[in-house]
Order: C-alpha cells, then structure tokens, then sequence
C-alpha cells in the first residue's frame, strides 16, 4: 500500500492495518470512483485492478459522463468494500455490521500508450477472466477493439496519494 491516512479515524479501534487495505483492495470485486465536476459529484461502480505500488486501474468506454468529469478535474476518490454480515442485538439501536472498507484519494489520468493500456487491460482481465485471458491480450487487439456501440476502449490509471480503511467490528471492540 502507497500513501498515508488521509485523516485520524473517529473510530480508531475500527482502524485497518496495512495488510487489511491491501487485502480488501485486492479482493474487492467492485469497487465506486468518486468524481466531481462544478460542484456536481458523480460515483461510478466499476471493475479495478489493484497495483501495490500505488495504483489503481478501470475501464471504461472512451466517452460519457465520467470521462467528462475526469477530463475536468483529475482529482477522484475510491472506494471498495466488503459487507459481511448484519450483528443483532436484542436492543435494535445497538445493531452492528461487520464490514471491510477502503477510501483511496488520487489523481487520475487517462492512459494513452497503447502498450500502457495493454498492460492495465491484462491486468483487470487476469483478475477476473483468469491469466489465458489476459495472456491473449496483445496491442493489437486492445488498438481494434470496438464494442458494440463503436466505443474504443479507455483505460484510467489512478495514483493513490492517500488511503484509509476501516474493518468493523473488531474483536477487541467488544
């Protein structure tokens, strides 16, 4: 994991280790980037790939409402998480939720290498295609490529600044 908390936590006890941040962030399945553009913010769910050397990489079409945004203003958030189960209690106020989350703050940029972009791509499809998926891969195909709507392919490279997880509750909380 690269960066700092981006603030001290309310909840210190719920804090995430290091090692708890990059699990979730290599784990999670779906993760939300957070965009703003003139005091609109603008969330995403979206397929990532996790680089613990400071990196976060999506897709998306090469056009539409979050390139916008992103082209706008680079500055994003992310978010990722798991839920696990909802804790009752016979007093309804004291339920609880064990969960597993992450917010990352960075700037984003759009990768316009072709070989850059093949890269990101083998990555994201390794992790949920399997590795003879994103071994196929090659610049050649990622350059045709066209989805159904004549879209090419836009790959988004997000460098994390800063990172703070939470993980709730943890058994010392009691």
């Amino acid at each position: 994991m690269v960066g700092m908390v981006a603030r001290e936590l309310r909840r210190k006890e719920r804090a995430a280790t290091k090692e708890e941040v990059d699990q979730i962030l290599r784990t999670a399945n779906v993760g939300r980037l957070g965009l703003s553009k003139n005091n609109q913010p603008y969330v995403v769910p979206l397929n990532f790939f996790y680089d613990e050397t400071g990196h976060i990489y999506v897709h998306s079409a090469e056009s539409g409402m979050m390139i916008e945004f992103l082209m706008s203003n680079p500055t994003v958030c992310f978010e990722a998480d798991e839920y696990i189960a909802t804790m009752p209690d016979e007093f309804t106020c004291k339920f609880d939720a064990a969960y597993r989350s992450v917010i990352v703050f960075g700037t984003a940029r759009i990768l316009t290498d072709l070989e850059q972009r093949t890269n990101a791509l083998k990555l994201i499809v390794a992790k949920y295609a399997g590795r003879e998926h994103a071994e196929a891969l090659d610049t050649v195909m990622v350059d045709k490529y066209r989805s159904s709507l004549g879209s090419e392919t836009t790959v988004i490279d997000m460098t994390i600044e800063r990172v703070t997880g939470k993980v709730g509750p943890k058994e010392s909380s009691g």
